[in-house]
């Protein structure tokens, strides 16, 4: 993932995604909540949503789901 990320913030999306999937979703992932948290923090209450238990746990199972199977993807290839 440190590949995919290093790719990412360089603007190099193409490279991020061969790097890995799953990191390069979770780098975008990260770079879109700054401006959310920010925004939210600076007002003091939550921007536009309240994110749930529910949302942080899709989100995350699917960061995760995509990342093995990217995993066993390149396993099984060899």
């Amino acid at each position: 993932m440190t590949t995919s990320w290093a790719h990412l913030v360089r603007g190099n999306v193409s490279e991020a995604l061969r790097a890995n999937v799953g990191g390069t979703l979770l780098g975008v992932l990260a770079m879109a909540g700054i401006p959310y948290l920010a925004g939210s923090a600076a007002r003091g209450r939550w921007w536009g949503f309240e994110p749930t238990a529910a949302i942080v746990i899709y989100v995350s199972t699917a960061v995760v789901s995509i990342t093995l199977l990217q995993w066993g993807w390149r396993l099984a290839a060899g």
